[in-house]
């Protein structure tokens, strides 16, 4: 039905009635529009930094979709090794895009098991690609194929003790490239938030190092605290990295050679690795 006035001609209603009322309710649109746009803009803009910060994760899952029908009959069994207490952490800290996408399809998909994924190529290269994509010291490369090795050659007290020692080299490492500390001879030194550094305090050993990290309140701050204070064995809080550490290389705990101990600490290696590039490294 149309607002045309009775006894005006089209062009005249046109002309006197309906183009002053288009042009009044452009006028009072004109500043929602303006809005309407820079909201669009921003969209926009935040969706393309979401799809460049997690392009990684993305390509993965569009992988995992590609090749769900060929995954599907190991995902019950490499479920049940994600769902094992003492896995918490291949759920917790390393994207399980990363899991998927390392199954090995050749294998018999009734003994496909997630120790087996941690052990395969696939996910070992991929770590190791990983780490040579980064800043980190190259000399530390070989060191991490060498554990790789002596997992996979079920060498598991070899593997373990040197894992621990990655683990904490790349966390340090990373420390003092975020200049959260500064290694001077023998001594790492704290760097406050201010810059100043505290030539008085000495960061010797893991937990001590972490604490720091914490303390600057960065991105990473959840996960420094699960280093510390994660259960490799569930439900024991004598089981953490820096506490099974330092029995182990203290020649205290003389029954910890076994595969899971060495597979929880190469996915922790692994996740170390993810999560240390946040910070530019």
């Amino acid at each position: 039905m149309s607002n045309q006035s009775a006894g005006k001609d089209f062009l005249t209603w046109w002309r006197e009635d309906f183009g002053p009322a288009l042009i009044a309710t452009r006028k009072a649109l004109e500043p929602r529009i303006q809005q309407w746009r820079q909201i669009a803009l921003a969209v926009n803009n935040a969706l393309n930094d979401f799809i460049k910060e997690h392009r990684e994760n993305i390509e993965l899952w569009a992988q995992f979709a590609r090749i769900y029908p060929q995954l599907e009959p190991y995902i019950d069994r490499i479920a049940s090794g994600l769902n094992d207490p003492d896995f918490e952490i291949a759920n917790d800290v390393v994207e399980l895009a990363h899991i998927f996408s390392a199954i090995d399809l050749q294998k018999d998909p009734s003994s496909a098991s997630l120790l087996d994924v941690i052990s395969g190529e696939a996910f070992q290269n991929s770590l190791t690609d990983f780490y040579s994509g980064m800043t980190l010291d190259a000399n530390r490369l070989p060191l991490i194929k060498e554990a790789l090795d002596l997992h996979n050659s079920g060498k598991y007290a070899g593997s373990i003790c040197l894992l621990y020692g990655l683990i904490e080299g790349v966390l340090t490492e990373s420390f003092e490239k975020a200049n959260y500390i500064i290694i001077n001879q023998q001594r790492i030194n704290p760097v406050k938030v201010d810059g100043s550094v505290n030539n008085k305090s000495n960061l010797t050993g893991l937990v001590p190092k972490l604490e720091h990290a914490i303390n600057r309140q960065d991105q990473l701050q959840s996960y420094y605290s699960k280093i510390k204070t994660y259960e490799l064995v569930a439900g024991d809080a004598e089981e953490t990295i820096p506490k099974t550490r330092n029995k182990i290389l203290h020649g205290s705990d003389l029954e910890f050679n076994t595969e899971k101990r060495s597979a929880q600490l190469i996915l922790w290696l692994y996740s170390t690795v993810l999560q240390v590039r946040v910070l530019g490294i």
